[in-house]
């Protein structure tokens, strides 16, 4: 009997170690940055990266547009300009609006706050664009090239500004314990912004 009592004991002791080896195991098989470090984002969540991405991306190609059309010059170059920064406008306002508009639940997640600041940014070298698209057109003969330059550098400073919201985003996306972050990884439109 004292036989019997001594085995279960020990077979206790041995079933607890176990037991604590396998807890031990199990925690740290995640590695680090992976999802369950964080909660997976929502449908809703990985929707918003991407109409983020999107307006990115398109406004990126139109703030382009802009600096072709002052390397183009030529006569029609007031109304090239005004045209294009009308196209400009419209797609920051969509960039600005939808990094605004995060998704309920999200409004704390540190990933949203750093793209949101780097659109605050370009929105800020967006003012510094149009005055000089506006410089432009009241000017003539030399000094129409030299405020044509003006835009040029404008249009340089402002496609900076955009790369930094690129850059947010690419970051944003390598953060596995923001949802935000994992949102960015997941929306297939990001994929060549973060790559």
């Amino acid at each position: 009997m004292k036989k019997l009592i001594v085995l279960l004991a020990a077979a206790a002791v041995l079933s607890g170690c176990s037991g604590s080896t396998s807890t031990t195991a199990n925690t740290s098989s995640a590695p680090p940055g992976s999802a369950t470090s964080g909660a997976a984002p929502t449908a809703e969540q990985t929707a918003w990266a991407g109409q983020v991405c999107t307006a990115t991306t398109t406004l990126q190609k139109n703030v382009e547009g802009m600096t072709s059309a002052v390397t183009a010059g030529g006569s029609n170059a007031s109304a090239a300009l005004s045209a294009q920064m009308a196209t400009v406008q419209t797609s920051a306002n969509a960039l600005i609006t939808t990094v605004t508009s995060v998704p309920a639940g999200s409004e704390s997640d540190p990933q949203g706050a750093a793209v949101k600041v780097s659109a605050d940014q370009f929105k800020a070298s967006l003012t510094a664009l149009e005055a000089s698209v506006t410089a432009f057109e009241a000017q003539s003969g030399l000094s129409k090239v030299t405020a044509l330059a003006s835009v040029g550098s404008a249009a340089g400073d402002s496609l900076s500004k955009l790369k930094a919201t690129t850059a947010a985003i690419k970051n944003a996306a390598a953060d596995g314990k923001s949802a935000l972050g994992q949102a960015f990884a997941a929306a297939p439109t990001c994929s060549s912004l973060i790559k």
